[in-house]
């Protein structure tokens, strides 16, 4: 698969079915060509008229699956009073 394939994909959240955005780039080790994380632009909401969307570091063991459309990850977050918010004490 080629990089600009899995760019095309929508990143979807198997832990909340939702959508989080598109891949932009790759963390590659450079000595074994592992890929380490994907890094994912957030879906522009409303509120990105103000603030520019985040790049999330999702590691790669998070994929469940990489399928025609979509890639599906299990990228951990807790439930807070204004929205979603992604965990940051997550073992990689």
């Amino acid at each position: 698969m080629l990089f600009t394939e899995i760019c095309e994909k929508e990143v979807v959240n198997v832990i909340n079915g939702k959508a989080i955005g598109n891949v932009v780039d790759l963390e590659i080790e450079p000595n074994s060509g592992r890929i380490f994380f994907i890094y994912v632009q957030q879906i522009e909401g409303l509120l990105s008229i103000f603030n520019k969307p985040e790049k999330l570091k999702i590691p790669w063991n998070q994929i469940v699956k990489i399928g025609v459309d979509v890639i599906i990850v299990n990228f951990p977050f807790r439930k807070v009073d204004d929205g979603d918010e992604f965990a940051e004490d997550v073992q990689y």
